[in-house]
């Protein structure tokens, strides 16, 4: 391969793309290396550092969401009312995001966090509406696959970046409060790059009336793509929750985060390629094939139980991403006509697939905690083939009337609700074992979540057992801390813990036991040290001891 020649041609193809499409891309790629940097530390912070459950990333990323889903319609329906303008929107988007991490790296509580992500997905409402319509404006027909794939491919090697900076801030011993702060200051520079963009060519801001006026009424093939999208969507839950997977299956942080960086090597490298494919392919072709790649991926999530398989699936995951993200919105480009109000149509996608996303990051995190970690990938799975499904229908030549589109949406939505409360209702009698367990009768999640495979690691440690299985042996300063797991629930560990203890010599200082964990303090001549355990499923408790000098 000549590489220099094709690096002339790939300059070339780029330079052919409209001079916003370039600018929009290189403020795109200053963004996402600071979002990115953040992304997958930010449900590691939430749970690590802050201690929030894991429903509480499920609620957090839901309701960060919902806010984004209005303001994205507001956005695009106002700027096409200022005459197609874009560039005010698009600034104060970013700006808000930089302010928005800030408040991320400050947070005492996973409270502020929330209102972080509200105001970061606030901005991101602001700006992602009017920013792909000004892209749209700005391009022609023929090359729309080709403009929207580069800015996705800018837009993820910022993503690309933003880990792999995250890598070497862990391995440098930054803690993660500091990356974040690491993220607000990297922010900063897409405030600078924002003054390149201009607003579309033939936009005349004394028009706006003229312009509000020529408006023409949205197509049924408009609304037909929005069904299809929003039945994947419904599926489609926060990618925290593939990294809280990859946790849940052995990997520590700097592995979960160059995995999440693979993942957006190959969606970086495949978005400009796939989009200027489909400019010369129907669109539908690349997006069932999507489709079908994420329907694969999250049933592998949910079968497997080997910690390196999620490399592989995070590469196969960014095929699909770069065959969609893209794709879809030159897609949903090529149903407007010219007359069209471009901003309000892009709202109204963003709007119900945002939506929906919602309902999946929701429920995802509800069938994690009572369900099962797994449960949620075969839900996704599940919402991706129904969606090809529709997919294949709408290109066999299916045509229905908006508002037939509309019902159909709306019946669709209320059927994936109804499988997934049937879900957690077939699941009822571990609620019910719940509700028993416990001195105090409160329930937890833990007691009804069944169990992955045990840990397969063993320590050898000098230290009564109890019936439990050691499987780490550390040494922080004078402290050794002693990680592992054991079968029942934290009542019997308790009760077990105790008569060792005293068995061998040692003196229990104190006794608490609550529903989902309980601690034990003991003490003799030489050490002093806890017990601390935590119900980690069904019928596993999790054990971290800590002993140090007396």
């Amino acid at each position: 391969m000549n590489v220099p020649r094709v690096l002339t041609r790939i300059e070339q193809a780029r330079r052919r793309l409209p001079a916003n499409v370039r600018k929009l891309g290189w403020i795109s790629l200053a963004n996402d290396a600071a979002s990115e940097l953040a992304y997958p530390i930010v449900p590691l912070f939430l749970t690590v550092t802050l201690g929030a459950p894991v429903a509480i990333v499920g609620l957090i990323e839901g309701i960060a969401e919902a806010i984004a889903t209005g303001v994205r319609l507001l956005s695009g329906w106002v700027s096409d009312r200022m005459g197609d303008r874009r560039k005010p929107w698009i600034i104060g988007g970013y700006g808000a995001s930089t302010v928005a991490r800030a408040m991320l790296a400050a947070a005492p509580g996973w409270g502020l966090v929330l209102a972080g992500r509200i105001v970061d997905r606030f901005g991101k409402g602001a700006r992602s509406t009017p920013r792909d319509a000004l892209i749209r404006d700005s391009t022609p027909a023929e090359q729309r696959g080709s403009s929207f794939g580069y800015h996705r491919a800018m837009d993820t090697a910022g993503a690309v970046l933003g880990p792999l900076l995250a890598v070497i801030l862990l391995e440098s011993g930054v803690a993660l409060r500091g990356i974040l702060w690491v993220a607000c200051g990297l922010g900063v520079i897409t405030l600078v790059v924002l003054r390149g963009v201009r607003e579309a060519p033939g936009h005349d801001p004394t028009r706006t009336a003229e312009v509000v006026a020529e408006r023409e009424a949205l197509p049924p093939v408009f609304w037909a793509t929005i069904v299809v999208w929003v039945l994947f969507s419904l599926g489609n839950s926060s990618d925290a929750f593939l990294v809280l997977r990859a946790r849940d299956l052995g990997l520590g942080v700097v592995v979960v985060v160059l995995a999440y960086a693979v993942y957006n090597v190959i969606y970086c490298s495949l978005s400009w390629p796939f989009g200027a494919l489909s400019d010369r392919v129907p669109r539908s072709l690349l997006l069932g094939g999507g489709l079908a790649v994420f329907a694969l991926v999250y049933f592998g999530f949910a079968v497997t139980s080997r910690g390196w398989t999620v490399w592989p699936l995070f590469a196969v995951y960014g095929v699909y991403i770069a065959a969609t993200e893209g794709v879809a919105r030159a897609w949903v480009a090529d149903t407007l006509p010219d007359r069209a109000a471009v901003g309000t149509a892009y709202g109204i996608f963003f709007l119900t697939t945002a939506a929906a996303s919602l309902v999946a990051s929701v429920v995802a995190g509800v069938l994690w905690t009572y369900v099962s970690p797994r449960a949620p990938f075969v839900v996704g799975a599940a919402a991706a083939v129904v969606a090809l499904v529709f997919l294949v229908g709408f290109e066999l030549g299916w045509q229905a009337r908006a508002r037939t589109v509309k019902l159909a949406l709306i019946g669709a939505g209320v059927a994936v609700l109804a499988v997934a409360a049937l879900a957690i209702a077939f699941e009822h009698h571990r609620l019910a074992e719940a509700f028993d367990t416990g001195e105090s009768g409160a329930a937890s999640a833990a007691y009804f979540r069944p169990c992955d495979p045990a840990p397969t690691a063993r320590a050898q440690v000098a230290f009564p057992a109890a019936g439990s299985t050691y499987t780490h042996r550390s040494i922080e300063g004078p402290t050794t801390v002693v990680k592992g797991f054991r079968g029942g629930v934290v009542k019997e560990a308790n009760a077990a813990y105790r008569s060792a203890l005293a068995a061998a010599g040692y003196t229990i200082l104190r006794s608490e036991i609550d529903p989902a964990d309980s601690e034990v303090v003991f003490r003799n001549a030489k050490t002093s040290g806890q017990v601390a355990m935590a119900q980690e499923c069904k019928s596993r408790v999790r054990l971290r001891i800590t002993i140090r000098p007396a």
